[in-house]
């Protein structure tokens, strides 16, 4: 009996050994999509968004960062469609509920549907930086500062450097670069031939 539980006990240790192994070497890996929700709310004073455009430009990051597609954002007391709100006020706030993918924990129970359901990852390199391509730009450097420091926690991230230098009401003297990897959810293809191929253990 105390030879059966010692070899039980050394099973586990090994796969958890393993499993710190393959996320450290960046190979693909088993995780979990993990329910999120956040009120995020943009205080910023350099640049002004509608509730709309702010959506659009929070919506392009988290997709960045792998969040998965069907992402619900929803604006909180936001003014008429399309218009910034006002210089003297706070916001817009956004109602963010998203999945991204985690490494699993025993001890987590689901919330709701699809929560902690499996998906085949790896961390991938990202970056959050001016970018014209993107629609980023030096005055979007308050919005970055705020997602960083409310929505980015969320996702699974390793090697993180965030540089923020934001001067509120001007845009010379600003800049910020957030890069780092992230736990993204394969495709499916690469999914299956992973697991075929037994690396995922």
């Amino acid at each position: 009996m105390r030879a059966l539980k010692a070899s039980s006990v050394l099973w586990l240790l090994m796969a958890l050994v393993g499993g710190r192994a393959s996320a450290a070497s960046g190979v693909p890996i088993r995780a979990v999509w993990k329910e999120h929700r956040v009120e995020f709310t943009y205080l910023g004073r350099t640049s002004s968004y509608s509730c709309d455009g702010l959506i659009d430009k929070v919506r392009a990051i988290m997709t960045t960062l792998g969040a998965r597609a069907r992402l619900h954002i929803a604006g909180i007391g936001c003014p008429d469609y399309g218009r910034p709100a006002g210089p003297n006020s706070i916001g817009p706030t956004l109602s963010i509920r998203f999945f991204a993918p985690a490494l699993p924990d025993p001890a987590q129970k689901p919330h709701g549907r699809g929560d902690l359901a499996p998906v085949d990852a790896r961390f991938a390199p990202f970056k959050i930086v001016p970018d014209a391509f993107r629609d980023m730009s030096v005055g979007d450097c308050e919005l970055v500062e705020e997602f960083a420091d409310q929505v980015l926690p969320m996702f699974t991230t390793r090697a993180l450097q965030k540089e923020i230098t934001c001067v509120p009401y001007q845009l010379s003297g600003s800049d910020y670069s957030v890069r780092g990897e992230v736990l993204r959810a394969l495709p499916p293809n690469d999914a299956r031939g992973t697991s075929a191929a037994g690396s995922m253990r």
